[in-house]
Order: structure tokens, then C-alpha cells, then sequence
């Protein structure tokens, strides 16, 4: 009976003893499932402070972005982002319109969020320009269990200007487009920023784009006239042609590398695109500032021609004596000495040119740029086809000669005295095949007003140059000048005007590419407003690849075209320290 009471006494320690650990147990469990919750709501909270930071940044990105594209475009004169960044940059980014508005405690991904511009960094030297702007984001997130979470992301984006994607096409032209005939070639890609009309006799060694473009209530659709589908080569039959001025190929030769922006052998239509903006040029001023910084010049036979700017008298001064209706206007005859050019040059007015051209630049025009006869390449590239070492090819093409005309008003091809010239060309520049736009405030200089009707030959309120010979004496006059004609009247264009065969350079304008050519090549790029080009047999465009904005033949130096802004990149992300 004792041994059976001791052991009863033994078990009931032992059973609330086990009791009290399975107890201990159950309330650890209970703290440590309590804990864990918390600090996985912490984590949770944490994790969508960080979203919403990230988030905010992004959209803040798109904001600046747009800003600054809709800033570009309403001021052509702008060359370098710095001119708005610096206005509206780390100290008033959100202050007032037209400063893009910043984040401030808006709630996003359910943290309230707020964004500031830390710094703001400008490119130096003469590369790409583009400035560097540091963004922070905070957000702070309050969970279920009350604690405030939050999260610092910092990041530093390039926004960039650079050369316009326009001269990504050997064609391309802001309004309808037409690429029509069997003597049409195009060994590049061509684009409308309205509808497109092709046929099934043209060639077209390269893509089509078509754009949605309310202005002009273009659809941006793509037609084939007649049915069936574009032409274009093989491969094979491309390399076959011998044409040495086209751009290579992807792949560069049978067993060759992918090049690219070359031409792989297919023709697609990319109907309804969104429309490329074409910039304006805008106020010389700033060119003028440019071909100054960069010391551009234009040389011929031993003698400086234009030192960065030129606005001398035109060439009747050098009968007259006298500053008349052709001051500064300029002509350059390369035909007997190389037109030898270096870097941007700005002339105040028309440009009349033919000839032989060395060297690298661009030629401004205040007003027309007027192609009189041939213009040639004293050193031109060449892509020999196939090729079995592009990489060499486009090292060596570097430094071949490049020309850009760039003219305010239009470039008028061949002599637009004649009357052939007026019969073929004339009823293609004025309404109804021109529709009316919207044209830069500066060129009201040269008579465009704000909303051009499209008649390019009606007055434009200017004058220019008459000349009389009666009874061996020489009388010096003016009358009204076209939006077509030069202000050097007539008989200067009549004494350089020869048959237009071939045209080497980059084409660019404000309004349009006219005239008349023979059977023609053009070598480079025609980026215009309108175009009304006749031509004589067939007319060949080789797209410069050069002129690339994504190839390993893009040139650098050729920043003096007129620029837009590019998407921004991320140079740097990080999370910074102190997060709670």
C-alpha cells in the first residue's frame, strides 16, 4: 500500500510537469508565429515601398521626358538638352509650367511617395550632348500593424539629344508619299508621316512606313498601286549590281557577319506607325554659334570662302560695287576647284552650288539652297559587295567626304528658268497636291507665315536680283522673288545650270525638295516637307549608312544635323541606406 502511494505522487508531478512544457511550447510557437507575422508584414510593407518608389520614378521619367520632347519641338533652335534643363533643372523642376511637375505625396501602390531632382550634370566636350539628372524616390508604406516602412531609390538618367531619325531613310518626307515608276530605286528605307502609294514597278530595296497623322486626316496606310507587291532583290542579285555607293548588306557576304542597318534581302510595308517629328531649323543664331565654336569653313583654290559665317555681298556686288537684293547669298562652283568644306558653316541667304565637294560639314542656308549641276564626292565611300570585312569597310569610310545642305527655305534642283523646268515641276508645287502647315516663326524672315497655304509659286515678299543688257550697257534692277527662285536672279542661275546626273550629299529643309534631274543618282539621304523632284529616265537613292543612328557606321562627328531628343537611359540604380 506505500509503494502504491509513492508512485501516485510521482505521476502527477510528471503530468503537470509535461503539462506546463507542452504550454511553454504552445505560447513560444504563438509568439514565434505572432513575430514572424509582424516582421513578414514589415517585409511585405517594405517590398511595396519599394514597387512604389520605382514605380514613381518610372512615370516621373515618362513626365520629364515628355516635357522635354514637346519643349525640343516648340524650339527648334534648341541643340543641347542643357538649354532646358538648365532653365528648369534641380532648382525648379515642378516650380511652374512650362517645368514638368514633380511627385509629391501621392499615393501610389498604397505608399505615399515623393520625388526630387538631386543633381543635374551637362556633357563637355563635342560628343553627343546630354545632361545627367539624379532623381530620388521615397515612399513610406503603413501596414496592419501600424509600423511605417520606408524606402529611398535613387537613380541617375541621360536625356540626350541626337541626330534626328529622319535620316535613318533614304526617302522621307512629312507628308503623303509616292514611290512610284519603274525608274525609281530606292536602296534604303523610305517613310511618310502620312499615307504611302507604291506600285509594283519601283524598287525598293529597303522597308516602307506609313503614319497616323490626324493633321493631314492620313490613315497611314500603305498602297500598292495595281495590286501584287513591291520589287525588291535577293541578296545576291543586290551584291550583283556592282552599285558601290549602297549600303552593305546583313549578312556582309555569304558567310559574312549581321550588320546592322544593312539590307537583308526583304521589303516589308509597316503601315499605321506613329509619326517621326521632322524638326524645324530654327533661328541661325545658334548655328552661327556652332560654326563659330568649331571653327567650320568653306575653302576653294587656296582662299578662305566663309570663315563659320558668311553674309557678304552676292555675287552682283562684284560688278556693282553696290549691297543689293542678293546680299548674302553665295555661289560655290566646284567645277574647276574642289569646294573643300570643314565642319558647320551658316550663309545668310541662298546658296547656289555644283561641283566637286572634299571634306566633312554642313552648309546652313538662311533661305534656298539651289543644286545648279552636278555635285560630286571628291573622296566617296564605298561598300564593295559582297564583303568579307565590313568592320574594315566602315573605319575606312570614316573619313570619306560628307556633305550636309540644310536650307530654312527649300533646295531647288536643276534651272528653274526654263521652261521646261516651270511645265514639269510647277503644278506639283502649289494646291491642291501641297496641303497647308504650320511653319517655324523664323522663317517669317523669308516669308512664310505662321500657317503656309502651300503655293510655293507665289511672291514671297522678297526681292531679287534683275539684270539688262541694252545697247552694250548693263543695267542692275530687282522685281519680285518666288518661294522657288533665288534672290541672285536669274542670269547667274542660267550661267551655272548644267544637266543634274548625280547628287552627293545629306538633303535637308524646312519646306521642299523640287526640280528636274536626268537619269539620276542621289547618294546621301532627301529628308524634306514636301517633294517634287521630276527625273529623266530613272532615279536611284543610296541611303549614306553613315548617316545610321544605329549602326556601327554611324558617324559621330555629324551631330551638326539638326537634332531631337532620344529615350532616356539609366546610367545608375541603387537603394539607399536607411530604410526602416
Amino acid at each position: 500500500m506505500i509503494r502504491g502511494r509513492k508512485q501516485t505522487g510521482f505521476i502527477l508531478p510528471s503530468v503537470v510537469l509535461g503539462m506546463l512544457l507542452v504550454c511553454s511550447v504552445i505560447i513560444g510557437m504563438h509568439h514565434y508565429i505572432s513575430t514572424s507575422s509582424r516582421q513578414s508584414s514589415v517585409f511585405l510593407d517594405l517590398t511595396r515601398c519599394r514597387f512604389a518608389a520605382q514605380t514613381a520614378l518610372d512615370r516621373q521619367i515618362i513626365n520629364i521626358y515628355s516635357t522635354f520632347v514637346a519643349y525640343v519641338k516648340n524650339n527648334p533652335s534648341v541643340i543641347t538638352p542643357l538649354q532646358w534643363f538648365s532653365t528648369y533643372g534641380a532648382s525648379s523642376i515642378g516650380a511652374a509650367a512650362p517645368v514638368c511637375a514633380l511627385i509629391q505625396n501621392q499615393e501610389i501602390n498604397g505608399g505615399v511617395v515623393s520625388v526630387r531632382v538631386s543633381t543635374v550634370t551637362a556633357s563637355s566636350g563635342t560628343s553627343k550632348p546630354y545632361v545627367w539628372v539624379t532623381l530620388e524616390a521615397q515612399a513610406r508604406c503603413t501596414g496592419s500593424t501600424g509600423i511605417t516602412s520606408t524606402r529611398t531609390i535613387q537613380t541617375v538618367v541621360e536625356f540626350a539629344m541626337d541626330r534626328s531619325h529622319v535620316f535613318d531613310y533614304a526617302y522621307f518626307v512629312n507628308n503623303y508619299g509616292w514611290f512610284q515608276g519603274s525608274g525609281v530605286t530606292a536602296n534604303g528605307d523610305i517613310r511618310a508621316n502620312g499615307n504611302v502609294l507604291l506600285d509594283s514597278y519601283s524598287l525598293l530595296n529597303g522597308h516602307a512606313y506609313a503614319a497616323i497623322n490626324t493633321t493631314l486626316g492620313a490613315a497611314g496606310s500603305i498602297t500598292v498601286s495595281g495590286g501584287g507587291s513591291t520589287r525588291h532583290q535577293t541578296l545576291s542579285a543586290y551584291w550583283s549590281m556592282g552599285e558601290t555607293r549602297s549600303r552593305p548588306t546583313s549578312p556582309t557576304s555569304s558567310s559574312g557577319t549581321l550588320w546592322e542597318s544593312g539590307y537583308d534581302g526583304t521589303s516589308l510595308l509597316n503601315a499605321y506607325q506613329d509619326v517621326v517629328d521632322m524638326p524645324f531649323l530654327g533661328d541661325l543664331s545658334v548655328y552661327k554659334q556652332i560654326a563659330a565654336t568649331s571653327g567650320g569653313t568653306i575653302k576653294q583654290g587656296g582662299k578662305t570662302v566663309v570663315d563659320g559665317y558668311y553674309n557678304g555681298g552676292g555675287p552682283s556686288y562684284a560688278d556693282t560695287g553696290v549691297v543689293s537684293a542678293d546680299a548674302g547669298c553665295l555661289v560655290l562652283d566646284g567645277t574647276s576647284s574642289p569646294i573643300i568644306i570643314d565642319g558647320p558653316v551658316v550663309v545668310e541667304r541662298d546658296v547656289v552650288i555644283k561641283g566637286t565637294v572634299k571634306g566633312q560639314g554642313v552648309i546652313y542656308a538662311g533661305r534656298n539652297i539651289h543644286i545648279v549641276g552636278n555635285l560630286t564626292y571628291n573622296s566617296p565611300p564605298v561598300w564593295n559587295k559582297p564583303d568579307t570585312s565590313p568592320a574594315s569597310t566602315a573605319t575606312q569610310n570614316e573619313s570619306k567626304d560628307m556633305l550636309g545642305l540644310a536650307a530654312k527655305g527649300n533646295i531647288v534642283l536643276g534651272d528653274y528658268t526654263s521652261s521646261s523646268w516651270g511645265s514639269s515641276v510647277k503644278s506639283y508645287i502649289k494646291p491642291p497636291f501641297v496641303n497647308p502647315y504650320a511653319c517655324d516663326s523664323s522663317d517669317a524672315s523669308i516669308g512664310y507665315p505662321a500657317t503656309f497655304n502651300g503655293d510655293y509659286t507665289a511672291n514671297d515678299g522678297g526681292q531679287k536680283m534683275t539684270v539688262t543688257t541694252k545697247n552694250n550697257k548693263t543695267t542692275y534692277g530687282t522685281t519680285s522673288s518666288k518661294y522657288y527662285e533665288s534672290r541672285v536672279g536669274d542670269k547667274v542661275i542660267q550661267s551655272l545650270a548644267s544637266a543634274i546626273t548625280q547628287v552627293d550629299a545629306v538633303l535637308y529643309n524646312n519646306h521642299a525638295i523640287m526640280g528636274t534631274v536626268g537619269n539620276c543618282k542621289i547618294n546621301g539621304s532627301l529628308v524634306c516637307r514636301d517633294e517634287a523632284i521630276i527625273y529623266s529616265t530613272a532615279l536611284r537613292m543610296n541611303w549614306d549608312i553613315r548617316l545610321a543612328s544605329q549602326s556601327q557606321d554611324g558617324m559621330n562627328f555629324f551631330i551638326y544635323l539638326p537634332l531631337s531628343a532620344v529615350t532616356p537611359r539609366i546610367v545608375s540604380w541603387q537603394e539607399m541606406a536607411g530604410a526602416e
